[in-house]
């Protein structure tokens, strides 16, 4: 049996792992549009803030294909895939017949549209190669605008101001992380990005970059305003990469639909990692969210059913995790747009910055909120995922322990 895997981040390598225990023996060629082994995206903003060395952000060397005796294929984006005559074809003109294929191609950042994202000084962050030319093209000083308050957008805007750079925050909603803070939580949020000396404009929609022989100058807004700045750094979102499956009926605008056994239209075909829309674990519909251990456990289910293990996933859990030096926050599960049939008790020190909420539907937790003493959030995402039934909710008071 020939095993094909198209990505080399966090789902492709751990489906390519779990595949060889399975599989000691049978050929598994791992195709990546990368040239390098496998590194922490989530690492990238602390790369960029200083706080973690060039050297820390590898997550394994290039031993690692060799030690899994895995067949690699880096640098090389496919352009292809033929799942009638099994083959896959990559850029340079190559063909690779596989017998059964997991497409684990992950995303990249979306783009506006806005004139002027082609100048010199606008940047993106979601590859090694994104922060190594972020790093590079960057001022030593002046103003840097940051589009969008997501959590890449908020903690790249923290890095830079450890750089010593001013930074403007632009977010189109009415607060930073619209679909995942109530407004409480975001004005704690809102309170810290100001005590970092980041200026948050809120309901700020860009409309154009201007520039001037070639670099970026400012971002013109779609009010008629303007923020004079030298260098745009766009963090809005993510667009699954399957361009390279048009025509086959596999994939949407969203990403390539999976079931439970992370499985396609094809039989033969399965998928997992940000370029997938599986099903929600609390809400049972598709949904997209790109997060690395979400990769990581569906690379795991992946890789075993192309061996025909028979594992389930049971669904994506939202989660996120912010770190702003002193401020803290963690959110999961159903954001407060989705709780209006929940039952919801939070609870709020305001003088040391502390706040919890919790939401509770039929007995069961299905979100939470922890801002500031967030150690043990761990237990409640264990209540969350396995949906245990609680005796009563957890009450105000009674959250911090």
């Amino acid at each position: 049996m020939r095993y094909v895997i198209i990505g080399a981040s966090a789902a492709g390598c751990k489906a390519a792992e779990t595949l060889r225990r399975y599989a000691p023996q049978s050929p598994i060629t791992v195709i990546s549009a990368e040239a390098q082994p496998l590194y922490s995206r989530p690492l990238l903003t602390y790369l960029l803030s200083g706080e973690v060395s060039p050297d820390q952000v590898w997550l394994h060397g290039r031993e690692y294909f060799r030690d899994w005796n895995l067949s690699p294929v880096l640098g090389e984006p496919v352009t292809r895939v033929d799942p009638e005559g099994h083959r896959v074809h990559l850029l340079g003109g190559r063909v690779i017949p596989y017998d059964r294929l997991l497409v684990a191609s992950g995303a990249r950042p979306r783009r506006l549209g806005l004139p002027g994202e082609e100048l010199t000084g606008v940047y993106t962050l979601r590859t090694l190669a994104d922060g190594q030319r972020l790093m590079a093209g960057l001022p030593p000083e002046g103003r840097v605008v940051v589009v969008g308050a997501g959590a890449v957008g908020l903690k790249a805007a923290e890095a830079l101001t450890r750089r010593g750079l001013q930074v403007v925050l632009l977010e189109a909603e009415a607060q930073a992380l619209p679909r995942r803070l109530d407004g409480t939580a975001a004005g704690l949020l809102h309170r810290a990005l100001t005590d970092l000396g980041i200026e948050l404009h809120l309901n700020a929609r860009p409309a154009a970059i201007p520039g001037a022989k070639g670099r970026v100058q400012a971002v013109a807004m779609a009010d008629g305003g303007e923020i004079p700045c030298r260098a745009v750094l766009l963090a809005v979102g993510v667009t699954p990469n399957v361009e390279f499956l048009a025509g086959t009926g596999l994939a949407d605008p969203q990403g390539i639909p999976v079931d439970q056994k992370m499985g396609t239209a094809d039989p033969d075909i399965l998928a997992a990692g940000d370029c997938v829309h599986p099903y929600h674990l609390l809400t049972k519909k598709r949904a997209g969210y790109p997060i690395w251990p979400a990769a990581v456990a569906q690379g795991r289910v992946a890789g075993a059913n192309l061996a025909g293990a028979g594992l389930t996933y049971d669904g994506l859990l939202p989660q996120n995790s912010l770190s702003l030096r002193d401020f803290h926050l963690i959110s999961g599960g159903l954001g407060p747009e989705d709780c209006a049939d929940c039952d919801v008790v939070s609870d709020l020190d305001e003088k040391r910055g502390h706040y919890r909420r919790l939401a509770y539907r039929e007995g069961k937790l299905v979100g939470l909120t922890f801002v500031g003493a967030v150690e043990d959030a761990g237990i409640y995402f264990q209540l969350m995922a396995q949906q245990l039934p609680l005796r009563e909710p957890v009450q105000p008071g009674r959250m911090w322990g």
